[in-house]
């Protein structure tokens, strides 16, 4: 049996409009089921060291949110100047959800849009 992880996590972690990493040093979709797949087979646990610092823009906005920008949650990252050029607005904090992303460290205006600073 191997480990899918398609809807669980993003393709990539590529902003699906310019291109920028939201997560650097973070593994794609396919790298992480590459790796927790061939460990599988060996018995031996599968760990990433994950960074989360200010270069990051890992977060989880409303469904409203998403269909407005046209994405569907979950169907690709989207920098936070970008999804704001897709909705025509700048994001507020009652667009973000209750998810532990929304907690982590991020980036200066990340942490303005949800109200942070």
């Amino acid at each position: 049996m191997t480990l899918d992880l398609k809807g669980a996590t993003p393709e990539s972690w590529a902003c699906v409009d310019c291109g920028i990493n939201t997560a650097p040093g973070h593994p794609t979709r396919i790298e992480m089921e590459r790796a927790f797949n061939g460990k599988a087979l060996k018995l031996e646990p599968t760990t990433f060291n994950l960074s989360f610092n200010e270069h990051c823009e890992i977060y989880m906005v409303r469904d409203s949110v998403w269909k407005a920008a046209g994405l569907e949650p979950m169907g690709g990252c989207i920098c936070i100047g970008c999804l704001e050029k897709r909705i025509g607005r700048q994001l507020r904090p009652k667009d973000f959800t209750r998810h532990v992303f929304n907690s982590m460290p991020e980036t200066e205006r990340l942490l303005q849009r949800r109200g942070a600073r």
